[in-house]
């Protein structure tokens, strides 16, 4: 199977890219002041409905390396299905933005999700844009307005790829804590960030939540999607959902969706002729179980241990190297 770059290193040269992510840090490795709390009025609203929309929070600078990356991999991809006879020449679409160049390749290409398995499948890449996002200081400043300053960044983190009309990204009704492993992370207060890289809406496949089902327990996972491949086949079935509004969360670029562990939540399926690229980004407390305790995350902010902070994507890959 053809594997995505898993940097930038064919685009910036490795000095760049440790520039890049020392100034993200301020001077290598000394955390930003923190001035994008949440107001404890926010913070009332996410511990009553187990989420919280917090708008125009991130700054482009932060999301576009990971968009870059992205779009790399789009051309690469491209590139790969022509050599290997899927796609034809003149159909690359190479001027179409973001959006859209994905599903138009591969709606060109005679095996349409041949692009998406090669370079897509894989929603876990440990690279210098993903790292970026990940310790925005905005993010980080959000996240510690709910769990404090000591911030590990959870082993479970994705990207999202989700093509118009395609049945393997569509997920169902869920919460995160069933992906997990619950005898251990139960008592966790995971944070996740739910982040869209192009605006996200019902059409393309926004997130839904039902507001205050964190507060019904761990819930029976019994509905399963067999299509094969699918990337997020468990879910609750209709009997089991808790009574409470569901809200449609649209989303913007620079949004964050907040929500924890527990809210259950869901996909859209993307009806729209565009790609819904989104990542999902979780935090905890230092020390607490994770519930992935075999999978290394790393440590994002402390200001008891400043110097425990994972200050670049390639420290971060090490610690999988090395686990």
């Amino acid at each position: 199977m053809i594997k995505p770059l898993l940097s930038l290193r064919h685009i910036f040269n490795e000095a760049t890219l440790n520039i890049l992510e020392g100034l993200h840090f301020g001077t290598f490795g000394n955390m930003a002041n923190v001035t994008h709390l949440l107001t404890p009025k926010q913070c009332e609203q996410f511990h009553r409905d187990g989420f919280l929309m917090v708008k125009n929070i991130l700054p482009q600078a932060d999301i576009q390396p990971l968009i870059d990356e992205l779009s790399q991999w789009v051309e690469d991809g491209t590139q790969a299905a022509i050599s290997a006879g899927v796609l034809e020449i003149g159909q690359r679409f190479q001027d179409a933005p973001f959006a859209t160049r994905l599903s138009q390749v591969s709606t060109a290409c005679s095996e349409p999700d041949w692009i998406w398995q090669n370079f897509f499948r894989n929603q876990k890449p440990r690279t210098a844009g993903m790292f970026i996002l990940r310790t925005s200081p905005p993010l980080l400043d959000v996240v510690e307005s709910l769990i404090g300053s000591e911030i590990f960044a959870h082993p479970q983190f994705n990207f999202r790829a989700k093509l118009p009309e395609h049945q393997l990204t569509v997920i169902p009704w869920h919460q995160d804590l069933a992906y997990l492993i619950s005898e251990e992370a139960g008592e966790t207060l995971v944070v996740n960030a739910w982040i869209p890289l192009v605006q996200a809406n019902k059409e393309n496949g926004c997130m839904q939540i039902i507001r205050g089902s964190h507060k019904f327990g761990l819930l029976p996972h019994s509905r399963q999607d067999f299509t094969v491949g699918h990337t997020g086949n468990i879910g609750i079935a209709e009997a089991d959902l808790p009574d409470g509004e569901v809200v449609t969360a649209g989303l913007d670029i620079g949004d964050i969706l907040l929500t924890t562990e527990r809210l259950v939540h869901r996909g859209l399926p993307n009806r729209s002729n565009t790609v819904r690229w989104s990542i999902d980004t979780r935090y905890n407390r230092i020390g607490l179980p994770t519930g992935r305790e075999q999978v290394p995350g790393f440590i994002a902010r402390s200001r008891a241990d400043p110097t425990s902070i994972t200050n670049s994507h390639q420290h971060w890959d090490h610690a999988f190297e090395t686990a």
